[in-house]
């Protein structure tokens, strides 16, 4: 399982992409995986197909989906 980090602040938050090569997504899928989690909790991949041809994978818990997701709500307000 990866790492997540929540930045509530984003706008400028990468300077470190200035000096790498930014390949762009042409398309994002998500997953609902039941069980996904090692003990048996429900997980949530992303797919990121790249321009270039490779496809990233990365999975991470609903609950920290969902805490992130009310993190940014409380943030930002709820925009439906």
């Amino acid at each position: 399982m990866i790492v997540m980090s929540v930045i509530l602040e984003g706008d400028g938050c990468w300077t470190d992409l200035r000096d790498k090569k930014i390949i762009q997504a042409s398309g994002i899928q998500v997953a609902g995986l039941q069980g996904g989690m090692k003990g048996g909790s429900p997980s949530v991949a992303f797919r990121i197909d790249l321009a270039d041809g490779r496809t990233a994978i990365a999975e991470t818990s609903l609950k920290l989906l969902l805490t992130v997701s009310d993190l940014l709500k409380a943030k930002y307000g709820d925009p439906r």
